[in-house]
């Protein structure tokens, strides 16, 4: 694979990460 590729990969990955920690996030506080 190239670096480019891997970079999207992470990218992706974090910002799948980031959003399932903001919903959590949000859900916890609204609980």
């Amino acid at each position: 694979m190239k670096k480019e590729t891997w970079k999207f990969v992470i990218q992706t990955i974090l910002a799948v990460l980031t959003a399932i920690a903001t919903s959590f996030g949000v859900t916890s506080c609204m609980n």
